[in-house]
């Protein structure tokens, strides 16, 4: 994996710098046969929109159509769908994308950050690394990352444990960024080439107690997780998310353009929909997957960690350990309400929606499957966030489309299993085996 991965970064990442070229400052001139490094206001935006395309791409839809949200109807996605088709070929482009596009380009910017002395280039690099390890190795499980980021040192890469070395790793890197935010920025301030937060520091720190938030639940630390999520997003304004353009557009509307027909919107969350009378939300998502879906799409704005999810976040966590009826009223709401306004329903259609007591029975009724879960499930829609959820509830309860078991995990590259004499033995991990815990 590392020789290979390594040699396509460097390309990349050259690449990354010319088509980046309007965040850089004017006057430099760069010796063609003597390459300088690229500096970090070059690297931010790419490496933040190669998140944001990595996460709408193939994540999004196999993690949405493993958790029933879309189905694959056609050609090989019809495969996919029913779970014979995903070999672990079908992961290389996801897997190499979040280490040639993410990890090995994150760490270079934090190197040349660090070296600078830019310590919110820096904070925003590990804040965006430790995104994608909680992201990878949700859905991976033991990953290769402490032997796999450096270069050339080692072809093989240890697969690192899940509960022992990412988690940790992802806390520490949070904490990092953290400290990183509150101090001085070493001279470079985040600007325009903040393709995120244009800059802004306040929100970026946010950001951090939001991905905190999401990292201590998926552990089943609820109170850590209600705490960060109350100091996490104030509105949907707070959203960890890129918003593209009709020029670059996003990868579900690249996709619909490309595979029109492969993917539809999913039976189960049509009748989970329908049984709810969420005609509003309905009308929207449940189109014809093409160009001109109106919510998906060219100028998608691809959320990572979303104000909707955290209040649906403080809601859960208040639930299980018993918080206020009435602030879990007040979350369970505001999620509700914050997904309407992202898929353009009116307040109307929300206050008609929420006045219906199957959806809002009142504080103290509210029940963490029946109106907390199913509500973020259908508000999250083509977020991955929604398979993390699946296996760590077991909720919703769906019928597997084929044979007896759902997945539970995403396969390995075939490119990692054959070449790193590191991974797992022939047939040791499937989309079903070995599961994941969520409680550690």
């Amino acid at each position: 994996m590392k020789k290979n991965i390594f040699i396509t970064a460097l390309l990349s990442l050259a690449i990354s710098f010319t088509s980046c070229e309007s965040f850089l400052a004017d006057g430099i001139n760069v010796d063609q046969n003597k390459p300088s490094t690229v500096p970090v206001n070059a690297q931010m935006p790419h490496i933040a929109i190669n998140i944001a395309n990595v996460y709408g791409g193939d994540i999004s839809r196999f993690a949405t159509m493993l958790s029933q949200q879309v189905e694959g109807v056609a050609r090989q996605w019809s495969s996919f769908n029913q779970y014979t088709g995903l070999s672990p070929f079908r992961f290389d482009t996801a897997w190499s994308n979040c280490y040639e596009n993410v990890l090995i380009e994150v760490q270079a910017m934090i190197n040349s950050a660090n070296e600078d002395g830019y310590a919110h280039y820096t904070a925003a690099g590990k804040t965006l690394e430790a995104f994608m390890l909680l992201t990878m190795t949700d859905l991976w499980g033991d990953i290769p990352y402490s032997e796999a980021i450096a270069g050339f040192e080692n072809i093989n890469p240890s697969f690192d444990s899940r509960t022992g070395v990412i988690y940790p790793r992802v806390m520490s890197l949070l904490d990092e960024a953290a400290s990183g935010f509150n101090a001085s920025s070493g001279g470079k301030d985040l600007g325009s080439d903040d393709v995120i937060y244009g800059g802004n520091v306040s929100a970026w720190k946010k950001a951090v107690n939001a991905i905190k938030a999401r990292a201590y639940l998926h552990k089943g630390d609820y109170s850590s997780a209600l705490s960060n999520a109350k100091a996490s997003f104030s509105s949907r304004a707070d959203n960890f998310s890129f918003k593209f353009t009709n020029d670059d557009p996003a990868n579900w509307w690249n996709f619909n353009n490309d595979r029109t027909g492969d993917i539809e919107f999913h039976p189960t969350l049509r009748g989970m929909m329908e049984g709810l009378n969420d005609t509003a939300r309905l009308a929207i998502l449940d189109q014809t997957f093409i160009t001109s879906h109106p919510y998906l799409s060219a100028d998608y704005d691809q959320g990572l960690v979303t104000y909707r999810e955290m209040q649906f976040v403080i809601a859960e966590t208040l639930h299980r350990t018993g918080g206020s009826a009435a602030e879990i009223e007040t979350a369970y709401l505001n999620g509700i309400k914050a997904s309407f306004e992202e898929v353009g329903a009116t307040t109307a259609d929300y206050e008609a929606y929420v006045a219906q007591a199957s959806v809002n029975p009142g504080a103290g009724n509210i029940k963490l499957e029946e109106h907390i879960l199913t509500q973020k499930y259908i508000g999250l829609f083509v977020d991955p966030e929604v398979f993390n959820d699946l296996r760590r509830n077991s909720f919703p309860k769906l019928d597997p489309v084929s044979g007896s078991t759902l997945p539970t995990r995403f396969q390995y590259s075939s490119d990692e299993l054959l070449f790193n004499t590191n991974s797992p033995a022939d047939g040791a991990t499937t989309l079903f085996t070995p599961t994941l815990s969520w409680s550690f």
